[in-house]
């Protein structure tokens, strides 16, 4: 992480940037998180990247690879695209059965009513529901465009009735956990059960330290937040889903709230969808965008993600070093927010005193995080100066990558009952270049598991 952008970057790896010359160039450009889209899935390729990323890795530079699930989406079978004139009067049918139509998944004809909205590839396209006799839908245009193949449809406002975690999200996670993932990025989930679901899984399949990032982009998910963060190590917010359940003009609202739910449980929030979309086919990011990008950061968004714009656009590195560039901007002129502790936990309000008087001396703040507890603890308070999270766990120090101005470093041989275990990593931290001579340095680990409950201070004297 460059030492002033504070906020994470994740990009999305497809065939515009899966080959190992763009990957490195990408990682050299300090990229914290790799997305993997398991919608879809190339089981070579993506084995191949998550493996290369692996041996760019070092304990300075921990990289994390998401595995993003499908989930239970409803996609348009296949036929012939054609082009579609506000008015038309288009037939959808069960995929499947015979009929004139476009073919789509049974659930719809169960849920679909009178009046209802038909967003397609999240509100490109948008058809009100004329009728629908179980067998056939017709519905009207309300857009001109270009009715594609394979793209997803939703019910405006609706939930569908479909299981949190399809056969293959079952089959792809089996994947992600023997390929290493760190986390997994859970698609439409809508109550705070389908996040324990998705941990049972990975429970039965012994990875209990796979972290898991709620995708939240339905209007049941908004509603659940508080539960979901309960169990959820973060959440994504889908931007383009959610408005098949919101208008437009509250995504902006709906964001903010998300983002400060987050932060307040002390966990990452990453900001996705269209970022810099117009940088698929462009090599300049739009003035709105670039605005977009600041109102993330300003809101107090601890990553964000590229999507199409590094997996199939034209100028995957040129996009990376737009969003760098203006995240950078965006946090030299933001102060951010305090936040008080969520609740009178001892652990919570000295981890708050802990960035206070760091704040106040100008200070680092040099830790020790075994599970991330204390990590993320810190992050949530956003001290001004920056905080190197030490760590014995691989796992954590990964998670770690994800939290907003956190710098973690590996280093397997540490143990918070070590009698010398800040001598240790001030003197480690002072080799590589992140403490030096005359710095101020405020130290904090937890003795107990989950704690955070010591602080020393101390000025780094210069070597003789």
């Amino acid at each position: 992480m460059d030492a002033q952008r504070r906020v994470k970057i994740v990009v999305t790896v497809g065939p515009a940037s899966w080959l190992e010359e763009t990957l490195q160039a990408i990682g050299r450009e300090g990229v914290e998180g790799f997305r993997f889209n398991f919608s879809h899935f190339d089981h070579e390729n993506f084995r191949r990247a998550a493996s290369y990323l692996r041996s760019l890795e070092n304990p300075l530079r921990p990289l994390t690879l998401i595995a993003d699930l499908q989930g239970p989406v409803v996609r348009l079978g296949e036929f012939s695209e054609f082009p579609v004139k506000a008015g038309d009067t288009v037939k959808f049918v069960p995929a499947g059965e015979a009929g004139e139509g476009v073919p789509v998944d049974k659930v719809i004809f169960s849920v679909a009513a009178e009046n209802d909205i038909l967003s397609v590839e999240a509100g490109r396209l948008a058809f009100r529901v004329l009728r629908n006799d179980g067998h056939v839908i017709a519905a009207q245009a309300l857009v001109d465009g270009l009715l594609k193949p394979r793209k997803t449809l939703a019910i405006k406002g609706k939930d569908l009735p479909l299981p949190s975690l399809t056969q293959k999200d079952l089959k792809d996670l089996k994947f992600a956990v023997e390929a290493g993932f760190d986390a997994v990025a859970l698609s439409f989930v809508r109550r705070a059960e389908d996040v324990a679901r998705a941990r049972e899984v990975l429970e039965d399949l012994g990875a209990s330290d796979v972290r898991l990032i709620a995708k939240i982009e339905t209007g049941s998910a908004v509603e659940n937040i508080d539960r979901i963060l309960d169990l959820a190590d973060g959440i994504l917010v889908a931007r383009g889903d959610l408005a098949n359940y919101y208008d437009l003009e509250k995504i902006y609202s709906v964001q903010q709230f998300l983002i400060s739910k987050a932060r307040q449980r002390g966990k990452p929030s990453i900001v996705a969808t269209q970022l810099l979309e117009s940088m698929i086919d462009n090599p300049v990011p739009t003035r709105s965008e670039v605005v977009d990008v600041v109102t993330a950061v300003k809101m107090g968004a601890d990553a964000l993600m590229l999507a199409g714009e590094t997996a199939a656009g034209k100028y995957p590195l040129e996009a990376v070093r737009w969003l760098k560039k203006i995240a950078l901007e965006a946090a030299q002129f933001h102060e951010e927010e305090a936040v008080e502790p969520g609740s009178s936990e001892a652990y919570e309000v000295i981890a708050r005193g802990v960035v206070a008087l760091a704040d106040i001396i100008s200070g680092k703040i040099l830790a020790f995080s075994e599970g991330g507890n204390t990590a993320r603890r810190l992050a949530k308070y956003r001290p001004r100066g920056p905080v190197i999270v030490y760590t014995n766990r691989l796992s954590t120090a990964r998670y770690a990558n994800l939290l907003r101005g956190l710098i973690p470093v590996y280093m397997p041989d540490l143990s918070k009952t070590d009698v010398n275990l800040f001598e240790r990593m001030l003197e480690h931290a002072v080799s590589v270049g992140l403490v030096s001579a005359g710095d101020i340095v405020v130290f904090t680990a937890g003795r107990r598991p989950g704690a955070t409950d010591l602080i020393t201070v101390e000025k780094v004297k210069p070597k003789l």
